[in-house]
């Protein structure tokens, strides 16, 4: 009985940390877009109670619990791998680290007190079990909210590169051209449009451009975009053609992402091997054998008998 009840609060920790994740990505992206366009075209979200008017509340709180958690706590690695799952707001690492507390103390509790207690060993193996989970589970979120924001950025890299190279060759500006493309990919691939957007805000501030570009990145953390950063940087820096580049490199990602599903498809047989022999091959044998053996039943017996 205590098994369930320990499955039934981790269910709620699960629901209620990724609820709380989905305000504060909603609320980042509704920030985001709203710096990036036109005061008649702000987007409608909704608004965390964390956050003011003007933001002095986020900022108060994050101050706040960054002087009661320790400096190693808050790293410089939680803050990148939180800034490519999406999470962008100043008090985003401070928030992490209060609900990787809140989860493994409550997962620690509900190891203690539901835990079975036959015997002295199976005790303590349950409470280590909750720890375990209470510790790894925030970790483990986050790291597949970040592999799935770079799969989706990924897949929308070609048809980002095909609207750039529409507006290059039709005479824009490649500062233009990524405003646009950001602006026209928010309904339909809003993640990179995001990062369209950060990039244009980042040169109307000052940055250089290669600066800018590369830390489209460090914000990802998507290779394929590292390797495009550097392909436009040279192409400028050396004066040749940005659309040519453009092109060839939508090409080779579209040509990579049909070798990656040919490849996936050439070892879908391979991997099917263990859950057949596994589960499917035992119930087959199961089916066709079992009447046989019923059948030999009563030889068996006359066998038994002399």
């Amino acid at each position: 009985m205590s098994a369930p009840l320990m499955i039934f609060v981790g269910v709620l920790l699960v629901a209620a940390s990724a609820a709380t994740w989905a305000l504060v990505s909603n609320h980042r992206r509704a920030v985001l877009l709203a710096r990036a366009t036109e005061p008649s075209v702000r987007p409608r979200a909704r608004r965390l109670v964390l956050h003011g008017a003007d933001g002095t509340r986020a900022q108060r709180l994050h101050l706040t619990v960054e002087q009661f958690l320790p400096s190693w706590m808050l790293g410089e690695t939680t803050a990148i791998r939180l800034v490519r799952a999406g999470f962008t707001a100043p008090f985003a690492p401070a928030l992490y680290i209060v609900l990787r507390l809140v989860v493994a103390i409550a997962c620690s509790l509900a190891g203690v007190m539901f835990a079975p207690r036959d015997t002295t060993l199976l005790y303590a193996a349950s409470v280590a079990v909750a720890v375990a989970f209470g510790l790894m589970l925030p970790p483990y979120v986050l790291l597949r909210l970040e592999r799935a924001r770079q799969l989706e950025i990924l897949r929308s890299v070609p048809d980002c590169l095909d609207l750039l190279l529409v507006c290059v060759e039709a005479g824009v500006s490649l500062d233009a051209a990524i405003l646009r493309v950001g602006h026209e990919m928010e309904q339909m691939h809003p993640r990179l449009a995001q990062e369209l957007l950060v990039i244009n805000r980042k040169g109307n501030a000052g940055v250089r451009r290669d600066e800018a570009l590369h830390g489209l990145y460090e914000r990802t953390g998507v290779e394929e975009l590292r390797a495009l950063s550097s392909t436009m940087i040279q192409s400028e820096r050396w004066g040749s053609s940005i659309g040519r580049v453009l092109r060839v490199y939508s090409e080779t990602l579209r040509r990579k992402r049909r070798q990656s599903a040919e490849r996936r498809g050439a070892t879908a047989a391979t991997k099917m091997v263990f859950p057949m022999v596994l589960c499917i091959l035992p119930a087959l044998f199961a089916v066709i054998g079992g009447p046989m053996v019923i059948g030999l039943g009563p030889l068996l017996d006359v066998f038994g008998g002399r």
